[in-house]
């Protein structure tokens, strides 16, 4: 079902406000080992690197390098690296979930990773307004009903951007899926 551009621009701007939230949460979580202007952060230079770790004795880490390709010595705990998160094994428990499942998504979703999912979604975002304009206001039919087909594939992937953030109280249900 083609959807009207109503309907589509709330769509576009329902994303943009989810990108504006994810990039600044991640920015915060960097540790300020990103530069530039909201909208163009890059990692910087001397950069972050973030770790799931398992000890000897059970015990697990997210850990955050400060600075890229430094190997964590193990008798280092400060400096250049610290524990952002720790979890200890429950002797009482032992049957009690790990955490590592947890770090290791964390670790792999780090804060530059995030800044280039949002740079690379507000370009397709971005894309996707051009799109839209343009199919409004083309005059010729036979390529407005081109450019309709195309874009109507690209409405899917907007929508589907959209329903990750199902739970947010700005989602509207009555989106498609």
């Amino acid at each position: 079902m083609i959807q009207p551009t109503t309907a589509l621009l709330a769509v576009a701007d329902f994303n943009d406000a989810r990108l504006d939230e994810d990039e600044i949460v991640a920015f915060a979580a960097s540790g300020a080992t990103v530069v530039g202007e909201p909208g163009t952060w890059q990692p910087s230079p001397t950069g972050d690197e973030w770790e799931a770790h398992s000890g000897d004795h059970g015990d697990e880490e997210l850990l955050v390098a400060l600075r890229p390709q430094l190997p964590r010595p193990p008798q280092v705990m400060g400096g250049q690296w610290g524990a952002v998160v720790t979890s200890q094994p429950v002797p009482a428990d032992p049957d009690a979930d790990s955490s590592m499942p947890a770090f290791v998504h964390a670790a792999r979703h780090d804060p530059a990773r995030t800044l280039r999912e949002v740079q690379a979604k507000r370009l397709f975002m971005q894309s996707w307004r051009q799109l839209i304009a343009e199919v409004d206001s083309e005059p010729v039919s036979e390529r407005k009903q081109l450019l309709a087909g195309i874009r109507h594939g690209l409405d899917q992937v907007a929508f589907r951007i959209a329903a990750a953030h199902h739970k947010h109280p700005d989602y509207q249900p009555e989106w498609p899926l």
